[in-house]
């Protein structure tokens, strides 16, 4: 067994895509796919002409973007002339996109990075490589307030 499979074992994730947006066509993903293309063409090379097809490109797909997502909510108002639960939705996920919230820290997440940040120190300490800047980790008071209030 390696050093490297003793302190960080290989897993295995299952990784699920979605949809993170109704209007998001497979043509806007293949021409993101294409612009990846072109960009790594320009870094590789890194030519004036394809540092100007990038550019443009980036417009195009830009463009693209704007025309689909605009269409998209045009047609869903469109469809649904007296259907006034839809509409509100529609312009309320326009208004206001969702955000997911962020998790409290716990003592738990605290204490997993720094079981995280100690495996690391471990792995560099038996690879012999230069040491990374050190981290410092503050502790907050403890309270009662909300992570928002400020004083």
């Amino acid at each position: 067994m390696s050093t490297l499979d003793l302190h960080a074992p290989v897993k295995t994730r299952t990784v699920t895509f979605c949809r993170s947006a109704p209007w998001y066509t497979v043509e806007l993903r293949q021409l993101k796919a294409a612009g990846r293309a072109i960009e790594r063409r320009y870094k590789a090379t890194g030519l004036t002409v394809h540092k100007l097809g990038y550019q443009e490109h980036q417009k195009d797909y830009s463009k693209a973007l704007k025309e689909t997502h605009s269409h998209f909510y045009s047609n869903v108002i469109r469809n649904n002339p007296g259907n006034s639960k839809q509409l509100f939705s529609t312009i309320n996920d326009l208004l206001k996109p969702q955000i997911t919230p962020l998790t409290e820290a716990t003592d738990e997440h605290c204490n997993n990075f720094l079981a995280f940040k100690a495996k690391i120190d471990s792995i560099h300490s038996f690879s012999g490589s230069s040491r990374l800047p050190t981290v410092t980790i503050y502790t907050l008071p403890a309270t009662n307030e909300p992570l928002h209030c400020f004083k």
